[in-house]
């Protein structure tokens, strides 16, 4: 007897659409409950390495006056060498700007490398921007449930990190600290 490979009752997409839900429920969860604003950063950066792949992540306080972002947190990122402006483009940076993810994905030889830039957003407004770069070896590009997962980012890491408002956002110095 042969193992089922994909039956027509769609256990497969359902089992793999119940783990998405645990993965989002967790991401939220973790978020929710972050004991300030310390432990929201480090809640943010472990939902990026453990469901999304990444150690190479960086968060960037947009500065409307003077149409700049500024390294809020980094991890893995030599930030002397980054520039958040260059890696998003003209066409990234307007859709960050808009409340939209910016995912980009280039293969060169053997290699594989994917991006995604995702707006921290307070009522529609993109008060930061989560800068997701390299990828693990073992994954080599974003799918669909990560996109689900950019979205619940999007949608509610503003709060955890900056407060209900995005005030919070202000007054802080690069190393994420009040300055």
């Amino acid at each position: 007897m042969t193992a089922d490979k994909g039956n027509a009752s769609g256990a497969k997409p359902a089992a793999a659409e119940a783990m998405n839900d645990l993965r989002l429920g967790a991401a939220r969860k973790r978020l929710a409950e972050s004991n300030g604003q310390e432990d929201a950063i480090e809640g943010l950066r472990e939902i990026v390495a453990n469901f999304l792949g990444s150690e190479e992540m960086g968060l960037f306080r947009v500065d409307r006056r003077t149409a700049t972002f500024q390294v809020f947190w980094s991890f893995g990122i030599d930030l002397e060498e980054y520039d958040l402006l260059r890696a998003l483009g003209d066409a990234g940076l307007q859709r960050v700007m808009r409340g939209e993810c910016h995912v980009e994905f280039e293969r060169s030889g053997g290699l594989a490398k994917a991006q995604a830039f995702v707006p921290i957003s307070v009522a529609d407004q993109t008060i930061a921007v989560l800068a997701i770069l390299r990828l693990l070896p073992q994954k080599v590009a974003f799918d669909k449930s990560d996109m689900e997962l950019f979205k619940l980012l999007s949608d509610e890491a503003a709060k955890p990190l900056f407060g209900p408002t995005g005030q919070a956002a202000r007054g802080i110095d690069g190393s994420g600290m009040r300055a």
